[in-house]
């Protein structure tokens, strides 16, 4: 049961870690007319335009996680300071906190309560657990169903795909403020998203790095629900395929906005480090 929970850290954090709809469900049917043709920046402003607008945000959640046929049910709450700091809490069915997770631009911190042991670092260590490329502003925007905040926008191009419209960013780099001192080299992502028609909500993200076709995360958006007169992923499934597939389906229930958190984080001194 250890292990899972800190399979379940690494990959909510992705993460580690969540379409759509009038009256809170999936809107699958086919248009009747086509679907005009837009321009990238149309499309582009129309996203930021409807995507959530918070400072705070609370929300319980179940979370199912497989690898190959490992799989492990949780339930937890998860509290987000927009572009500043993600916590989350793990629970297993009987409501005892097994793991807490607090992440922030440049740092990851892990507790297992269960064996009484910590890890903390940066999102290096992440990279290097699953095998793929991730941080805190790609962690925010799948939970959320947003953009990539903490990137700029390189060559880029529109089309329409499956009655949803598609953006392609061919060149994401992180911008330069972001970016921790002294770091001389960045990921170059590619990243594909596809829009609702109507809502121009997020229905689908993938992203993978420029020139490895080998890794590959997707975030699918099966719900949308009101939330203080937004729409915020009620059904989430995270797909990340690396050296094994590892699928990530959240549920989340009860959600709050802009009510002011506290997020306690405390390491015992009783506690080991991982590693």
């Amino acid at each position: 049961m250890n292990r899972k929970v800190k399979f379940v850290f690494v990959l909510f954090a992705p993460a580690m870690l969540l379409l759509f709809a009038s009256s809170c469900k999936t809107t699958r049917s086919s248009l009747k007319k086509p679907l005009k043709e837009q321009g990238f920046d149309y499309l582009y402003a129309q996203m930021l335009e409807n995507q959530l607008d918070f400072d705070y945000l609370n929300a319980r959640f179940n979370i199912a996680y497989q690898k190959d046929k490992d799989k492990t049910d949780l339930r937890g709450q998860l509290r987000i300071r927009k572009d500043s700091l993600i916590w989350i809490s793990l629970s297993p069915a009987l409501g005892i906190e097994a793991a807490r997770i607090s992440l922030t631009d440049d740092s990851v911190k892990f507790i297992n309560r269960l064996n009484k042991t910590y890890l903390t670092g940066q999102y290096e260590m992440l990279d290097t657990l699953i095998r793929t490329s991730i941080d805190y502003s790609i962690i925010e925007a799948m939970i959320i169903g947003s953009d990539l905040t903490q990137y700029d926008v390189g060559k880029f191009k529109a089309s329409i795909d499956g009655g949803l419209y598609r953006i392609t960013i061919q060149e994401r780099r992180k911008i330069r403020k972001y970016m921790k001192r002294g770091e001389i080299d960045t990921k170059i992502l590619v990243q594909n998203i596809w829009l609702d028609p109507e809502s121009f909500k997020i229905r689908r993200i993938e992203i993978k790095e420029l020139g490895d076709d080998s890794k590959k995360l997707e975030v699918f958006y099966e719900k949308y629900q009101p939330v203080s007169n937004h729409l915020f992923p009620s059904v989430i499934k995270i797909e990340i395929i690396a050296e094994s597939k590892i699928t990530i389906d959240i549920n989340f229930g009860k959600t709050v906005l802009n009510e002011p958190l506290k997020f306690p984080f405390r390491i015992s001194k009783k506690y080991a480090r991982m590693y």
